[in-house]
């Protein structure tokens, strides 16, 4: 191995320890094993880096081409498609499909922008929420009817309490509505 090599590895693992296999690709990396190509837009002759290469299915000369190109293949086939959308289904049918599957989630998420836009100092996990429901078996901490169970904040946020799992309760929607009555 070069000189150089040996110097620029040991630059990048200064303090670890690292096994020699990990200290080989380094070393590739460095030395900038390089991959002819042509773009999938024009092309023409490319290279580029074997590690850069093998992370897409398709390959350009520049940001234009593959702009271009983009436009032109389905959202299915790009490079970015993570498989999370059926072919010819708009990202609106999928959102509804994924608020319709994960409903607490997005319950959460609406609970944490209301306690920000009320300036509620801390915040909570839906884990934390989870656990919480379990420890009180899953029953309203009121009334312990085991039904549907809401999030109540002990001291409203409206009056300066905190979004902290320690001032929450679950609570049923009825028992929830006749607290803020009171």
């Amino acid at each position: 191995m070069e000189q150089w090599h040996k110097d620029a590895i040991s630059k990048a693992l200064k303090g670890r320890v690292v096994s020699d296999e990990t200290k080989r690709k380094i070393g590739l990396a460095n030395r900038g094993i390089w991959v002819e190509f042509k773009c999938d837009n024009c092309k023409k002759q490319n290279e580029e880096k074997q590690s850069h290469y093998k992370k897409s299915k398709r390959h350009y000369c520049n940001r234009e081409c593959q702009k271009q190109h983009t436009k032109k293949i389905p959202y299915h086939e790009q490079n970015a498609y993570r498989g999370i959308r059926a072919e010819g289904e708009s990202k609106q049918v999928y959102h509804r499909r994924y608020v319709e599957t994960h409903k607490e989630r997005i319950s959460h998420l609406k609970a944490r922008r209301y306690a920000r836009e009320r300036d509620a100092e801390g915040s909570h996990s839906l884990e934390e929420w989870q656990q919480l429901k379990i420890k009180h078996k899953g029953k309203c901490a009121m009334c312990e009817k085991d039904t549907q169970l809401t999030k109540d904040h002990i001291i409203a946020l409206s009056n300066g309490g905190s979004d902290y799992i320690s001032n929450i309760q679950p609570l049923c929607r009825s028992c929830n509505s006749k607290k803020w009555k009171s």
